[in-house]
């Protein structure tokens, strides 16, 4: 097992190396001047002095390498740069957005799960029974309805014309809990739906295949209950498959998360990317970019390592 992380580790790092580079290459191929676009409200954008000191005061009057060796340097000692946009330290600015955006992801997950996994096993248990139609209906919906459509339709019924929860905005769990939750139901619930669908309809493809194995049938021969048979013999072997549906479902509630974050008004990570992309903030740019892609390898080497957990011959095989 100890071998099979290191591959792992050691191939998430390699991409994590490329990923860096095609960050700040794709950074600098965005059409537009960050500069001028910082100083479109100043009275001193038409003063070539002025602009020339703003270049050279975020080493943009450095060549693209050199540019390149002091952003990877300076990213690595804990230095993410200084944004062009607002003047603040990207970290600093990552430290004061982070919370938001996990609140987001964890209430995310909680439904994705909540929903997702029970459905699947209902689904297979009664299937091509009525519930399972309305299942396989819902986790559809799910999954094909996009996010922003999905986020317009419940705030104009759940806020507007049934005003249970606020439509927008986002109130610190610690000024008041009650309000925190309220305003975060809907941001979490539209972000999980999809892969709560996901999930639904992996799971019960998975634990039907693993129903039909013969000692599944040999387990029922011997007077297990149908509960028993489920979960101590079907459930785990069904999970191998939906683990890997899990990495492909958080990194598609990464990018769910920009638009989320812009509709429901919550000063986040993907809040602050957006703004920073029109913008043309590349020091925001590329710090979000890499903390997105490292959060992708992370999970997929945790998928990696649960698979092995899971089946010993993926282990074997690798």
């Amino acid at each position: 097992m100890g071998r099979y992380v290191g591959v792992r580790l050691l191939q998430a790092l390699v991409i994590l190396a490329l990923v860096t580079v095609l960050v700040f290459v794709i950074a600098q191929l965005v059409p537009g001047d960050a500069v001028m676009a910082a100083m479109a409200s100043s009275i001193d954008m038409n003063d070539p002095a002025v602009v020339a000191k703003v270049r050279k005061q975020f080493g943009l009057d450095e060549p693209i390498l050199a540019q390149f060796g002091d952003w990877l340097a300076r990213f690595l000692s804990g230095d993410w740069g200084t944004s062009i946009g607002t003047g603040q330290k990207v970290g600093a600015m990552f430290v004061q957005r982070l919370p938001i955006t996990l609140e987001l992801f964890v209430g995310a997950t909680l439904w994705s799960i909540l929903i997702g996994i029970p459905a699947g096993i209902v689904g297979a248990l009664r299937r091509n029974s009525g519930v399972d139609v309305a299942i396989s209906a819902g986790t559809m919906l799910g999954v094909s309805i996009p996010s922003f459509w999905e986020a317009i339709v419940l705030i104009y019924l759940l806020a507007v014309l049934f005003p249970i929860v606020p439509p927008s905005g986002y109130v610190p769990f610690a000024e008041d809990p009650w309000l925190n939750l309220r305003s975060m139901l809907l941001p979490t619930f539209v972000l999980g739906t999809h892969s709560a669908g996901l999930l639904a309809r992996y799971v019960r493809s998975s634990l039907l295949e693993v129903l039909g194995q013969d000692y599944i049938r040999t387990a029922r021969a011997k007077g297990f209950s149908e509960r028993a048979v489920v979960m101590r013999h079907a459930l785990k072997p069904a999970m191998i498959p939906v683990v890997t549906v899990i990495g492909l479902a958080w990194a598609h509630m990464l990018g769910g998360a920009f638009f989320v974050e812009v509709i429901f008004a919550l000063p986040g990570l993907g809040r602050m990317s957006v703004d920073a992309i029109f913008q043309k903030d590349f020091p925001v740019v590329q710090a979000t970019l890499i903390a997105v892609s490292l959060n992708v390898l992370m999970v997929n080497l945790l998928v990696d390592i649960l698979y092995g957990f899971l089946d010993p011959r993926v282990r074997v095989r690798r």
